[in-house]
């Protein structure tokens, strides 16, 4: 398995042999492990805001320290610029408040739809007892 074997590990950036591992953040888009000095550069780079990223929505290229880390609902892999973020949460708000077939108001119970419906998001009592005599 490895567990305790002393292969030697090697820096991502200058590939020099380490004796202690640095951890990037995600933001850096780099695998693997760094060696003390690639991490304190890169960390000065990322909070002097030297660091540049593209939105993953818009493709708009911003600082990094100005865009936003998605909500975990979301299920999105990257960061948004603010107008991106914001559009994301105002269709995450109307997709879990209101139905998906009648756009009513959800009340307290709501009813997930079942795979083979292929409907996005959830439904009301009425929709869901409706697509159910429907399909099955």
């Amino acid at each position: 398995m490895g567990l305790f074997s002393k292969k030697p590990s090697y820096c991502a950036i200058c590939n020099k042999e380490l004796s202690h591992k640095h951890k990037p953040k995600r933001e850096w888009n780099i695998k693997g492990v760094l060696c003390g000095d690639c991490h304190f550069e890169k960390s000065k780079e990322y909070y002097e805001g030297k660091v540049r990223q593209p939105c993953v929505e818009c493709g708009e290229t911003q600082k990094i320290t100005d865009l936003w880390e998605p909500r975990w609902q979301w299920d999105m892999e990257g960061l948004l610029c603010k107008k991106c973020f914001d559009k994301k949460e105002e269709s995450h708000g109307k997709k879990k408040n209101f139905c998906s077939l009648c756009s009513g108001q959800m009340g307290l119970i709501r009813y997930n739809p079942k795979g083979h419906w292929k409907i996005e998001g959830q439904l009301c009592r009425r929709c869901w007892d409706e697509k159910k005599a429907e399909f099955g």
